[in-house]
């Protein structure tokens, strides 16, 4: 499911008011956590293990926005999977013209969800996330964040 606004909001936390309102609208839970490529795996059978972050995740992904915002090639933020409380999100800004017209896009915010939900789990401890990289590496390159 998508939805796109026009004229994106200045700043990710002006977006992100949006996002929550369309994240309810999809029953979804609107408590976001921002997702770094190295900070999430998924396994054989689909579930996604989301290892437990700071603040990092969250200041990359104001950057980027910010980015988006002022290359004025619209920006996407993606639901990618969820726990029954935390939506895991990902922040999408196209490289170039080109791929903006690959990716469907008009220079707006674009909101969107999977139309099915994936079920994440999070991890504390860092000898279970080593285990599972290592189980689960080849299966993650293919995520697209």
């Amino acid at each position: 499911m998508t939805d796109s606004n026009p004229d994106p909001p200045e700043t990710l936390a002006e977006a992100a008011v949006r996002f929550k309102k369309f994240l309810s609208a999809q029953h979804w839970p609107q408590t976001i956590s921002w997702l770094m490529r190295d900070k999430v795996l998924v396994d054989r059978q689909g579930q996604f293990w989301v290892r437990e972050q700071g603040t990092e995740p969250f200041e990359q992904a104001k950057l980027r926005y910010s980015e988006g915002v002022q290359r004025n090639l619209g920006v996407a933020l993606r639901a990618v999977c969820a726990t029954a409380t935390e939506t895991f999100a990902s922040v999408f800004v196209p490289t170039d013209d080109l791929d903006r017209q690959y990716h469907l896009m008009g220079r707006v915010l674009k909101l969107s969800v999977p139309t099915s939900r994936k079920s994440a789990l999070t991890v504390r401890s860092p000898l279970r996330w080593w285990i599972l990289e290592l189980r689960n590496k080849r299966h993650s390159k293919a995520l697209e964040l």
